[in-house]
């Protein structure tokens, strides 16, 4: 048994010999062709690389010969550079030795020059002669003018000199207030002033004639265009050729200043006028009342109920006794006092107000003015004038509205208050003559 077992060992052991072997052979061949693969591979990129190394050979050599032509033409400008220094050096030393006292003398006219250039760009006479800047374009060279600069300097001189006593006509471009441009005739003054035919003022900048956004007043340019016409001798001029014209646009009109105010402003400028209103209709029902009455006390026996006077005197008619007329026309009066009062206590609301609203407009201005001192600091007072502006135009429109309004208050109170103590008169004196009346009848009774 045992023998057998043996046997049947022995037998599985030469089984798996073989597939081991197997086994070790394909492991062997697969390391083989990888090392193979591998080595195909690094020669690949060895070959690349010496590529690779050739032509960055080949780059640096043509960089090298690049540089070495570069230095060489360097060296060829520094000589002529340097040749042409040594040369104008010469040259400039001959023409100074030649030229003299006159190089100073050039010099100076450029310095002329450059000096009238800057009038000239800013004078309106070169609206008149566009173009003539020219002549001075010598003043920047570094040359000797020659003869015909020279006399085009003398010119430009003489032309400004001439043209600055003239009042000459001449037609050109025109840029109006919206924008478009125009040619027109214009009427120069000096470098003083130009208008047009209808009597605007122009501006001369940038090299041409602006028409100005804010014009003078209507007498001014009626007076323009008469001139420019021949029908008027005087004219109204710039003397600061043009600077205090060019200063009306800046100068805020009075619906300008309005918008300066704010929401304050324009509830004070609605509040005005409501309180305008107001004024208006108790004036009229007032002196409506006043004429009623005065009609009455002409017809003092026909009483009329359309007017106050009248109403009292039939409330006291309708008493048969003293006390009771008494009570009727006190009655009456009471009645009549909150029409002829009615209206007063909203004027003198509104003219109260008025001057709180301004106060309230300044204190909102303050506070956006102290807001920009503090995100933009104080280098920049045109960042505070809009506070500022609000502040103070809030405060004069609610003064504005205020004092019209308390006088119309005080006199239209005084008006009602002098026809109230005219009925309260008329009252009495109806009381008076009943009694006077009541009084003859009793002593008649008596004496009978």
């Amino acid at each position: 048994m045992s023998a057998l077992v043996r046997l049947c060992g022995c037998l599985l052991c030469l089984l798996v010999i073989p597939a081991q072997a197997n086994e070790l052979t394909r492991l062997l061949e697969q390391v083989r062709a990888q090392v193979a693969s591998d080595q195909r591979a690094d020669a690949q990129r060895l070959a690349e690389f010496r590529a690779d190394a050739d032509r960055q050979q080949a780059l640096l050599e043509q960089a090298q010969a690049r540089l070495a032509a570069a230095e060489a033409r360097q060296a060829e400008l520094k000589a002529a550079f340097q040749a042409n220094e040594d040369a104008l050096t010469e040259q400039g030393e001959a023409l100074r030795v030649r030229s003299g006292q006159l190089g100073e003398v050039f010099g100076v006219v450029k310095q002329q020059a450059q000096d009238l250039r800057g009038l000239v760009e800013d004078s309106m006479i070169t609206a008149r002669y566009p173009g003539r800047l020219a002549l001075l374009d010598f003043a920047d060279q570094k040359r000797v003018p020659t003869r015909q600069e020279l006399e085009g300097l003398w010119y430009l001189l003489q032309q400004e000199m001439t043209a600055t006593g003239e009042v000459a006509p001449f037609e050109t471009p025109v840029v109006n207030a919206d924008g478009t441009t125009q040619t027109r005739q214009v009427l120069g003054i000096g470098p003083f002033t130009a208008i047009t035919a209808q009597g605007e003022y122009l501006n001369y900048q940038a090299g041409q004639l602006n028409v100005l956004p804010v014009q003078p007043s209507a007498a001014t340019l009626q007076q323009a265009a008469r001139f420019f016409a021949g029908n008027e001798d005087s004219l109204v001029v710039d003397p600061s050729r043009g600077n205090l014209l060019a200063l009306l646009a800046q100068t805020p009109d009075i619906r300008a200043r309005i918008a300066q105010a704010g929401l304050v402003g324009y509830i004070i400028l609605g509040l005005g006028g409501i309180g305008i209103l107001v004024a208006l209709w108790k004036l009229a029902s007032t002196l409506k009342l006043e004429f009623g009455v005065r009609a009455q006390l002409r017809k003092a026996d026909a009483a009329d109920s359309r007017n106050p006077l009248g109403r009292i005197l039939l409330a006291g008619q309708r008493g048969r006794t003293t006390d009771e007329t008494e009570l009727r026309v006190d009655e009456a009066l009471l009645k009549e006092a909150p029409l002829l009062e009615r209206g007063l206590t909203l004027l003198k609301l509104v003219a109260a107000v008025a001057p709180l609203l301004g106060l309230l407009g300044t204190v909102t201005g303050m506070i956006g003015t102290f807001q920009s001192i503090t995100l933009f600091g104080t280098g920049d007072p045109k960042l505070m004038a809009g506070g500022i502006s609000q502040a103070l135009m809030t405060t004069v429109l609610g003064l504005c509205v205020a004092i019209p309004l308390l006088f119309c208050h005080s006199l239209l109170a005084a008006r009602s208050r002098r026809l109230l103590q005219l009925l309260q008169q008329k009252g009495l004196a109806l009381l008076a003559l009943q009694r006077e009346q009541l009084s003859d009848a009793q002593e008649a009774r008596h004496a009978a």
